[in-house]
């Protein structure tokens, strides 16, 4: 019985810690570096100066990131390519 109650009770214990706890938040970085082998895209600089001197070296590009849309999007606008009309 006495086994059985130290049971529960460190069930509730671990339940409330568990319960407590939450995960980190998310941090959308400002900018991302992209490898110029694969492409890879990897965003966790907060300035492009970071960015720079992560590529330093080894070659890539330093993009805002896209996932940020809105105003923090670095690709410009491309609009439609119309074919010419045939006289």
């Amino acid at each position: 019985m006495k086994k059985l109650l130290t049971l529960s009770a460190a069930a509730i214990a671990c339940a409330a810690v568990f319960g407590i706890a939450t995960p980190a938040a998310a941090k959308d970085y400002e900018y991302c570096r992209r490898d110029v082998i694969s492409y890879m895209l990897s965003c966790g600089f907060d300035t492009l100066a970071q960015c720079q001197d992560m590529s330093s070296g080894r070659g890539g590009d330093c993009v805002r990131n896209p996932s940020l849309g809105g105003a923090a999007n670095a690709y410009a606008y491309a609009p439609i390519a119309r074919k010419h009309r045939q006289k």
